[in-house]
This record gives structure tokens, C-alpha cells and sequence, in this order.
């Protein structure tokens, strides 16, 4: 397998994933320059792990999809061809964020806890409420 230290640009797919051993997993999308090639090229997809506490803290915590990012490593290539390449993470710098935040992962982040208080509450009919208050209805 050829091994190369080098740095990649690209967008993250899904939100990262915790990996064995204290590390990180996610997807790079690595944008291909369509000015530098002549055939119709699809963009790259890398996968990227790190063991770095900071960096793994930073993935799991911070980065979510459509940030874009610079993981700078040692890129592997795969061992079949179609497989994805992978990138041993070193150090990682976020170029730009994504527009829209993604809901906390554990269901009780910021935006969860705003959008219950925002969410307009059900109305209960004043005759459900009578038949409960009386026991059943019809009696």
C-alpha cells in the first residue's frame, strides 16, 4: 500500500462517528477541479479517522455536515481499487461552517429545547375536556 502525507479540502457528509479505541470516523468529500480534467469526474470520497483527543473531542462535538474542512494526514491508498482512500487525520482546520445548524445527536440540544417551546401545543375541545373531568362520556 502507498502511504503520502498530504492536506485535503472537502465538505463533511454525515455527522462523525465515535471509532474503537478513543478515535473518530467521518467522510470527506473532496471536490474534484473539473478545469484541470477532461472527463466527466465524480467527486472523491475519503474516509477520515483520528486518535488525536483534540481532534476526536473537536469531530464528535463541533464539526456536522457541510462544514467545510482541511484534514491534513497520512493518505493511504485503498487496497482494491473502489474502495475509499484513507486519511489518518493530524491535524484538522475548519475553512467554513454549514448554514443551518444539525440538531444535537443526544435529542436534547439547543435547537431541541427552542423548537418544544416554539411548537404550538395541541387544543383540547371543551367537550373531551367535560367527559374527562365527569368520567365517561355519554353517562
Amino acid at each position: 500500500m502507498d502511504a503520502k502525507h498530504c492536506a485535503l479540502d472537502g465538505w463533511v457528509d454525515a455527522i462523525p462517528a465515535p471509532g474503537p479505541r478513543d478515535t473518530a470516523t467521518f467522510d470527506l468529500i473532496v471536490p474534484v477541479d473539473l478545469d484541470a480534467v477532461e472527463e466527466d469526474i465524480h467527486d472523491t470520497v475519503v474516509t477520515c479517522t483520528s486518535g488525536d483527543p483534540r481532534i476526536v473531542h473537536e469531530l464528535l462535538n463541533r464539526i456536522q455536515p457541510g462544514d467545510l474542512l482541511r484534514a491534513t494526514g497520512i493518505l493511504v491508498q485503498p487496497p482494491a481499487p473502489g474502495e475509499p482512500a484513507l486519511l489518518v487525520v493530524d491535524a484538522l482546520e475548519v475553512l467554513d461552517t454549514a448554514l443551518l445548524p444539525v440538531p444535537a445527536r443526544h435529542g436534547d440540544g439547543p435547537i431541541r429545547r427552542l423548537l418544544r417551546h416554539l411548537r404550538p401545543r395541541p387544543r383540547r375541545s371543551p367537550r373531551l375536556h367535560r367527559a374527562r373531568a365527569v368520567g365517561r362520556p355519554g353517562r
